[in-house]
């Protein structure tokens, strides 16, 4: 009996390894091995336990200030998000129907949008013959163009504009959660709409909260490319002097140093944090309350927020701010939707201009910088050669994602939250570390500078944004269908074949989708890992702006916003198309 009771235990417990098994052995040869290498080779030198590199690291006076220098911008950048995104993702959360699918297009839209285009449009709006400066300048409000790029404050505006959705989608989703009746019974028991907020909706929704600053800072930290581009050449940050090191200064020893230094920071925050990091599982918002059965746990709460008492003047005070707080919010909302769009339609009109230089808005207009980037070898074979390398990435990630997923969500397993969170650590993880840890091991296999060693960074890339979305879209399914077949004698595999496949069609095509943008837009596996013969689009573009800054780049991004335009009108089609197709072919 006990070999009877025991049997499909084993079984499913082999199935379910089976399943995670490649994804979990590819990022463990590929990206555990190649890191584990860089930690051990920074304490063991010629065989011997030896730490002073990091001794001689901690005494250096630049690298303590470039280590400051970024905890303070990633911990400036998380408060900043956080200030403008909570009262968008508020806004969001109150509108319905068309209205509200606009503006969660308008913070999703740049999300998906390359970064490098993002940053050249802020250059264009913060250059001394920008918009903003020819703005102030007509205006009378400045006698001289202001410095707003290439420092500090130009690597912060940058920053903020590229993290902010990172912050709106989790607290958002804690808000749609939220049960507004809580606040109307606040406003019954005598609080005014300030003290509401303060005292139930605030803290109610801290699950977003938590979840959009981790993300935010853990982010920031390895942040590369904005930086790089809009901040000063006398203001790097750790990411950036990895680099330099190593690619300037060719020292592997302190290049490998910071870069431990770097991860450990990050893996530590990540353990701490780790919890919220799994934002995908719902049971994470069974710390909110939802629904009339968790009133009266508030209770205490709600009679505390109507009841408290600060003295009159106070009292007054907040009556006062809250009559302001709709306006204020909406203000916030559509001053941070604006600057999260005005890049990309800055850079747009762009590829269209008539003239040889950067000048918006165009001074004629022409299909010059589309006709010189169709005759340059070189943007095109770095076009192809980006095509080919995500293309593959792409199918390589979603064949391992796609079991991995199922067993995450359908199997019982012991370490499903830890599973998901390794899954997703690449993409937690500064890239940069990864770079280097990658370009250390390809170089002495003969694989940088090669497409197989590009098909595989890009995997690492995308592995966990198709990880992340098919885990979403498997939880959507009807696990009951699968049940209902294997009832009728259906074996796992072609009830998964039959009936789970086609139903998550649209979650793989968005998981493609994601994928072959992420991977698209990278810069740092681009600049570690290119050769003469390997240049990915990206990093021509990298070249382009850091060399010369011309409308190229406007053209590469429209083409793209084009492309993803097509995908995304044949991802709304295809599907209708072929229901309808089936449903003639049954008559």
């Amino acid at each position: 009996m006990g070999i009877l009771t025991a049997s499909p235990v084993k079984r499913h417990n082999a199935v379910t390894i089976l399943a995670l098994a490649p994804a979990l052995c590819f990022l463990i040869i590929f990206f555990v091995y190649p890191i584990a290498k860089v930690l051990a080779d920074t304490v063991f030198v010629d065989g011997q336990w030896d730490v002073s590199g990091y001794v001689q690291t901690f005494r250096n006076s630049a690298f303590l200030t470039i280590f400051g220098r970024t905890i303070v911008l990633s911990l400036a950048v998380t408060a900043i998000c956080l200030a403008l995104a909570y009262p968008l993702a508020h806004t969001l959360a109150q509108l319905k129907g068309p209205v509200a699918a606009i503006f969660l297009l308008m913070v999703a839209i740049p999300y998906i949008t390359s970064v490098l285009v993002r940053t050249y449009g802020w250059i264009i709006i913060l250059a001394p013959n920008g918009l903003i400066n020819k703005a102030l300048l007509s205006a009378g409000l400045i006698d001289k163009p202001m410095q707003l790029v290439f420092n500090m404050l130009g690597a912060y505006i940058g920053t903020v504009q590229v993290q902010l959705p990172l912050m709106v989608f989790p607290i958002y989703a804690s808000m749609k959660r939220f049960d507004h009746t809580l606040l109307d019974a606040a406003s019954n028991l005598g609080s005014n709409r300030l003290s509401a907020i303060w005292n139930v909706y605030l803290p109610l929704t801290r699950v977003g909260i938590i979840s959009g600053c981790s993300l935010v800072f853990l982010s920031t930290l390895g942040f590369y490319t904005t930086p790089a581009l809009l901040g000063g050449t006398s203001n790097y940050l750790l990411a950036q002097a990895i680099t330099v090191r190593l690619s300037n200064l060719a020292d592997f020893a302190g290049a490998s140093t910071q870069a431990a230094i770097l991860f450990a920071v990050t893996v530590v925050l990540m353990i701490v944090f780790r919890k919220w990091l799994t934002f995908h599982n719902e049971h994470q918002f069974d710390r909110l309350p939802a629904g009339r059965r968790n009133v009266a746990r508030y209770k205490a709460r709600l009679r505390d927020a109507g009841n408290r008492r600060l003295g009159p003047a106070l009292d007054h005070l907040g009556a006062t701010l809250s009559h302001l707080l709709r306006p204020l919010r909406w203000t916030v909302s559509i001053f941070v939707l604006a600057c999260l769009v005005l890049p990309l339609l800055v850079v747009i009109p762009l590829a269209f201009s008539g003239s040889s230089y950067i000048s918006f808005p165009p001074p004629s207009l022409s299909l010059r910088w589309f006709k010189t980037f169709f005759e340059n070898s070189q943007w095109l074979e770095a076009a192809r050669f980006s095509l080919v390398t995500c293309g593959a990435a792409v199918v390589v990630s979603i064949a391992l994602s796609i079991p991995a997923a199922m067993a995450m969500v359908r199997r019982k397993m012991i370490g499903r939250e830890t599973s998901y969170l390794f899954l997703i650590a690449p993409i937690v993880l500064p890239q940069v570390v990864t770079a280097l840890a990658l370009y250390l091991l390809f170089a002495q296999s003969g694989l940088v500078g090669t497409k197989a060693g590009f098909i595989v960074a890009y995997t690492i890339i995308g592995l966990p944004y198709a990880v992340i979305v098919l885990v979403a879209g498997i939880h959507q399914l009807d696990d009951s269908l699968e049940m209902a077949a294997a009832n009728l004698g259906a074996t796992p595999l072609a009830a998964f074949q039959t009936i789970t496949l086609p139903l998550l069609l649209p979650s793989i095509a968005s998981a493609a989708f994601f994928t072959f943008v992420m991977c698209f837009d990278d810069v740092v596996f681009g600049l570690y890992l290119g050769g003469p013969d390997a240049v990915p689009l990206s990093v021509r573009m990298w070249d382009d702006i850091k060399n010369e800054i011309s409308p190229q780049v406007a053209v590469v991004a429209t083409l793209v916003f084009g492309m993803m335009a097509l995908a995304y009108v044949g991802y709304l089609t295809i599907p209708a198309l072929l229901r309808k197709t089936i449903h003639r072919s049954k008559r």
